[in-house]
């Protein structure tokens, strides 16, 4: 989507968003369907590219990197971010007297030695965003900036409904938290970024003018309201570890943030932020947000896993096509240990290998030499999670867990619920069930026995969604069993074909659990 546009408002469906210039502005909500179909990403990939000579072939492993598959998570984030800048600027509308009397207040404290003790709210602040904790490598970034891409991320406005209304609107803006976990750092990151959007000179304005912090988020603070920043997301958040008594100044200009001008906040680190996040309960409440923080552990051996590689196996480079096997599957689990940057690494690394060599060919044997070789820096950490002692685990602070209490309200990536589908009143139920296991790329033959089977134990009654579960999971232990899978992944393994996602929020994925 264009970083920028000329506002177009379109009508509401909730009544609490109508006449609200800053909410008609933005695209529509989408369906889990059409935003997981925006999120994402194949690459080139044609057969006879197999054929092409080693150093052509190489260059286009790079694809693989560029390839992106939608999970449960980025499907969770879409819908937060989505609830999150609506509700943000719910009563923040610019035709509210509110919005006026905010920024009135935001230049006066400019001048004013007392800080944002002067800075009024004129409306209460209805978001206050969320955090996402997870472990290195998981891909908590990459989907949080996936998500803010379907967004336009500057929006102008010049009139609505035929009244006149000048306003620049950034729907968001993403910043890193400084290495040294400074203030200061985080303010100046602020201006280049607004300066980056909209060709303005507020870095320079304020770099030298004043170097004194608590003017400096003042300024920022000002500024967010002006330009009506829909959420503010800082990564990294795990640097304020390095801050000393920074970090709760800094955590508390977040809160600042919320309270004065209505900005959600949405925090992004690994879980060596826990420590931050959890050192007062104010903090650690604040920075959980309405919504409930979002803990993304390593994916677990299950369908999501399956699927996820079976996507990323149809790109293939050598000269053999590899089938994708359970050993295979169990193997590039076993050497990333469900972390999917380091899956998409050691797949790319055995085909460069296997190119290299001339072998044209490699193994899920070829997984675990090259890991050996190729991930030197990531193995202690690998060795910890693989061991599963928590005492090993703990000693690296970007992988440790919060406590086996959060462990157990994180997300299952086990073998999937299926919904619990209700009948209708057109097909019986075994029709019913056969149907939705075609759809998930369960074979005419293979599908009606499967049904069959779980029919006859009558222990599911009428409930379709439990029969598919129990027919979907005999069909991947036995076709597993009885034979390899094909080398290139099906449509009917894609994600978006899953029964329109339902799955995923019967399997707790979508909303109904706090994280």
């Amino acid at each position: 989507m264009s970083s920028e546009i000329h506002a177009s408002y379109t009508s509401q469906v909730l009544p609490e968003y109508h006449g609200n210039p800053f909410i008609e502005a933005l695209p529509e909500i989408w369906s889990l369907d059409t935003a997981i179909e925006m999120m994402s990403e194949d690459v080139e990939f044609h057969e006879g590219e197999r054929e092409l000579d080693a150093n052509y072939r190489l260059q286009s492993i790079s694809r693989l990197f560029r390839y992106f598959q939608p999970i449960e998570q980025h499907v969770d984030i879409e819908q937060r971010l989505s609830r999150c800048i609506r509700q943000g600027y719910l009563n923040r509308s610019p035709l509210k007297k509110g919005y006026a009397e905010t920024l009135l207040s935001g230049y006066d404290a400019q001048y004013n030695p007392e800080g944002f003790q002067s800075i009024r709210s004129g409306y209460k602040p209805t978001s206050t965003g969320f955090t996402i904790i997870g472990m290195s490598g998981v891909g908590k970034s990459t989907a949080v900036e996936r998500v803010l891409e379907l967004y336009p991320q500057v929006i102008r406005h010049t009139s609505y409904n035929g009244r006149h209304l000048n306003l620049t609107q950034i729907t968001w803006l993403k910043l890193d938290c400084p290495h040294d976990g400074s203030i200061k750092g985080l303010c100046f990151q602020f201006f280049d970024a607004i300066d980056s959007l909209l060709e303005t000179n507020y870095l320079g304005r304020y770099k030298w003018r004043s170097s004194v912090i608590n003017m400096l988020m003042i300024h920022m603070t000002q500024l967010a309201g002006l330009y009506c920043v829909g959420v503010l997301v800082i990564d990294e958040i795990q640097h304020l570890s390095l801050a000393g008594s920074g970090s709760e100044k800094m955590l508390n200009f977040f809160v600042t943030l919320v309270n004065t001008i209505g900005i959600p906040v949405v925090l992004i680190g690994t879980t060596k932020a826990k420590a931050i996040l959890q050192g007062a309960f104010r903090q650690a409440r604040r920075s959980s947000g309405q919504q409930g923080s979002l803990v993304w552990d390593r994916m677990k051996k299950g369908i999501s896993w399956d699927i996820m590689v079976a996507s990323m196996w149809k790109y293939q480079w050598t000269k053999n096509s590899i089938p994708l096997t359970q050993d295979m599957k169990d193997s590039l689990y076993d050497e990333s240990q469900g972390i999917i940057a380091i899956a998409i690494k050691l797949y790319a690394m055995v085909q460069i290998w296997a190119i290299r060599t001339g072998a044209e060919s490699f193994s899920q044997n070829d997984f675990k030499a090259i890991a050996q070789k190729g991930l030197n820096l990531e193995k202690p950490m690998l060795d910890a999670l693989r061991s599963g002692n928590k005492r090993k685990i703990e000693q690296f602070d970007d992988i440790s867990p919060f406590t086996v209490d959060d462990y157990v309200s994180t997300f299952s990536n086990d073998i999937g619920v299926i919904p619990n589908i209700p009948a209708k009143k057109t097909g019986s139920i075994t029709d019913q069930s056969i149907v939705k296991l075609l759809e998930l790329g369960v074979e005419p033959k293979r599908a009606k026995v499967y049904v069959g089977k779980v029919m006859a134990t009558g222990k599911c009654g009428n409930e379709v969604g439990e029969i598919i579960k129990q027919a979907y999971q005999l069909y991947i232990i036995e076709d597993m069993q009885a034979k390899p899978a094909t080398a290139q992944a099906t449509d009917d393994k894609d994600l978006r074909k899953i029964s329109e996602y339902d799955a995923l929020k019967n399997e707790g994925y979508i909303d109904t659990v706090e994280w």
